[in-house]
C-alpha cells in the first residue's frame, strides 16, 4: 500500500494482510499517508520465511530452466518501471517471466512467476498463469487469466500454488 500523486495504490499483499488483520490495514494506511512512521522492527521469523521463499522460488525457476524454458527475470526493476518490460515480454510470448510487474488502475502486483500456457487470449494463442512459489500454509486466490490492456496489465488472475 502506498500513495502516489495523492492516489492510494493497493496490491494483493494488502488484501492478504487485511484478511489477516484489519487493524494492520489501518496502520499501513496511516504509514502510506505519512501520518505514522513505518516500523523499523523486523520480525526474525518473517525474515527467515522470506529467505526460504526466495530460495524456493530460485529452485523452481532453476527447474524450469533445466526443462529448456526461456526465462526473463524482471527482479532488477523497481516499482512501476517493470510494468512495460513485463507487458512487452507477455506480448512476445516469453515462456516464463520471473518477478514481473503488473498494474491496473490503483492495483499493482509482482507475481513470483508468470508462466505461458497455450490458452488463447488477446496475446494470441497463449496466455499466462500466475505461479505463486512462496511457502505458505494456505492459498488465497481466484481463477482467471491475464490479458493485455494499457501495457498488458492484469485483469483477472489464476493463483496456482507450486510446492
Amino acid at each position: 500500500m502506498r500513495v502516489i500523486e495523492s492516489v492510494l495504490e493497493l496490491s494483493a499483499s494488502d488484501v492478504s494482510r487485511f484478511l489477516g488483520c484489519r487493524h494492520r490495514t489501518g496502520l499501513d494506511l496511516a504509514v502510506a499517508r505519512g501520518e505514522l512512521a513505518p516500523s523499523s522492527w523486523v520480525d526474525p521469523l518473517m525474515q527467515v520465511l522470506r529467505e526460504r521463499g526466495l530460495e524456493h522460488e530460485q529452485r523452481y525457476t532453476d527447474e524450469l530452466r533445466a526443462q529448456g524454458l526461456q526465462i526473463l527475470d524482471c527482479a532488477q526493476y523497481q516499482g512501476f518501471s517493470g510494468v512495460e518490460p513485463t507487458a512487452e515480454a507477455m506480448r512476445q510470448g516469453v515462456p516464463v517471466i520471473v518477478q514481473g510487474s503488473l498494474r491496473n488502475g490503483h492495483w499493482f502486483g509482482r507475481p513470483d512467476v508468470l508462466k505461458r500456457v497455450e490458452v488463447p487470449s488477446a496475446f494470441g494463442a497463449w496466455s499466462y498463469e500466475v505461479v505463486d512459489t512462496k511457502l505458505a500454509l494456505e492459498t488465497r486466490g481466484v481463477g482467471g487469466e491475464i490479458n493485455p490492456r494499457n501495457s498488458g496489465v492484469e485483469r483477472r488472475f489464476w493463483l496456482k500454488r507450486h510446492r
